[in-house]
């Protein structure tokens, strides 16, 4: 599979796919391991290669949007633990506790021979050359760069925090706390060097080069109290502010008004301003010409003694990942396959807050949205839904960008694999078909359809393509739509 994504008759072919919908953009990322599979070997094969599949988006009208890292590390940079030393007592547990990954991995671990990834400010400075050699190969072509994607919610979330993604420490929030300002780092270093090196407008717009980085955002509100979890609604909704506070506004309060709150992380003091450890670096102030923002879901957030003991406290609270699962009944709105709460307005919410928070023309990308859906059931009401709230900021004053869905085809979920439950893709693809043309054969959903009949009606009122009324009332009556908070799918009329 991996040889086929790399083998230009299927980049060809999903480029034009997205060409003939109306697409004018198109996001990929590149693969620091296949760019500089060793340190400081660089594999000119592979950038070149990279150069002309870039090139041959342009050559069909799209612009391309690159992400420079998308959580993947090389593997000398980062191998993840093989195996955890156990803490003190950890033995006596009952399985599973016994097993969690709460300490260090052992001396004799491939780990610690590797950069150790965002934990090192080595890797930091091996980025930043990695991000000189991108740049200066991909400049003429590139204007959109995307430095780092998710680097809380997902880069120290998934992977220091809750223990799922690599390099799979739980609870560590010593790891995070120092991986998270390397992340700062080498967004703001990136940032910087980008800015330096590219003069080049490549699309002929005025502007040489807009760089952000990909934000996962979530509405958050408080979960419902819970007797088994000795839960009171006032515990949850201040777990749910810190929850908010450190997932959604800290990266974006660094980034543009160069402030890092090491108090808040010590003492869940948010945004105190008279404290010795809230510290503003001048450097770091408007280090993003666009905020990207990845917007999926709602998340119901919940006190946990467990959290609030343990290093890793500055997350604020836990929330229940697959609402289909949950062991106390948290009411809630429609459910994608995953069992993430569909939530439109909150797409509106977060976007306003940008504005309203940050700076009244502070461009925001939708880099990433969509829904798990299996069955191509939620797909098009989803889109309908969430581009109405779209609209309805950028009628309120918000400066939004562009819009990217996620994903184009169906993808690999790390915690998924391939399984149906977690299709995303505007073409699903049939891994049991194969013709003489290509394998695994792209097949458009009611989502895609949907996607290209918004721009074409809008491109029909207006040039520039931003959204219409008139395109969303069409697809709406169409296809159906979501209600703003979720809980419905208003019905289609079917006048086509």
């Amino acid at each position: 599979m991996l040889s086929k994504a790399w083998d230009p008759n299927y980049y060809l072919n999903d480029f034009e796919l997205a060409s003939k919908l109306g697409m004018n953009a198109f996001r990929i990322g590149i693969e620091w391991a296949r760019i500089e599979p060793e340190k400081d070997q660089w594999d000119q094969g592979a950038i070149d290669h990279y150069k002309q599949m870039v090139r041959s988006m342009t050559e069909r009208g799209l612009t391309p949007v690159i992400t420079l890292n998308h959580l993947t590390l090389p593997l000398w940079v980062l191998t993840p633990p093989s195996k955890f030393t156990k803490k003190i007592g950890q033995r006596i547990l009952p399985s599973p506790s016994r097993d969690l990954p709460l300490a260090d991995p052992p001396a004799s671990d491939p780990y610690w021979k590797s950069l150790r990834g965002w934990e090192s400010k080595e890797t930091v400075k091996e980025f930043i050359k990695y991000v000189t050699k991108v740049v200066e190969e991909l400049k003429d072509q590139v204007d959109y760069w995307v430095t780092i994607g998710e680097p809380v919610a997902s880069v120290i979330g998934a992977g220091y925090i809750a223990g799922l993604w690599p390099p799979g420490f739980l609870l560590d929030g010593n790891r995070a706390k120092n991986v998270l300002h390397n992340l700062i780092e080498a967004h703001v270093q990136a940032y910087d060097k980008i800015s330096s090196l590219d003069n080049i407008d490549a699309d002929g717009d005025g502007i040489s080069k807009m760089v952000g980085f990909s934000h996962a955002m979530v509405a958050v509100s408080p979960a419902t109290p819970s007797k088994l979890l000795r839960t009171t609604i006032n515990k949850n909704q201040e777990a749910a502010k810190n929850f908010d506070y450190f997932i959604n506004d800290y990266f974006i309060n660094v980034v543009v008004n160069g402030e890092e709150d090491l108090n808040y992380l010590d003492t869940l003091q948010r945004c105190n301003k008279d404290s010795s450890n809230f510290i503003i670096y001048e450097r770091w102030k408007n280090k993003a010409d666009f905020i990207g923002i990845d917007y999926y879901r709602r998340v119901y957030v919940s006190y946990s003694n467990i959290l609030a003991l343990s290093s890793a406290k500055f997350v604020g609270g836990s929330l229940i990942n697959n609402l289909h699962a949950q062991t106390h009944h948290q009411p809630h709105g429609i459910l994608n396959n995953l069992g993430w709460e569909i939530y439109p307005e909150g797409l509106y919410n977060l976007i306003m807050r940008i504005k309203d928070q940050w700076s009244n023309t502070l461009p925001v990308f939708i880099l990433e949205n969509g829904v798990a859906d299996k069955s191509d059931k939620y797909r098009a009401p989803f889109i309908v839904a969430h581009l109405q709230q779209v609209k309805r900021a950028i009628d309120n004053g918000s400066n939004v960008i562009g819009y990217l869905h996620w994903s184009f085809m169906d993808n690999y979920e790390w915690l998924e694999n391939y399984r149906p439950e977690a299709k995303f893709g505007l073409f699903t693809i049939d891994f049991g078909t194969t013709n003489k043309q290509l394998d695994f054969a792209r097949q458009r959903t009611k989502e895609a359809e949907a996607f290209k009949t918004i721009i074409e009606e809008s491109l029909a009122e207006n040039k520039n393509g931003t959204i219409t009324d008139s395109a969303i009332s069409k697809v709406k009556d169409m296809y159906g739509i979501f209600s703003p908070n979720g809980s419905e799918i208003l019905a289609a009329n079917r006048i086509e």
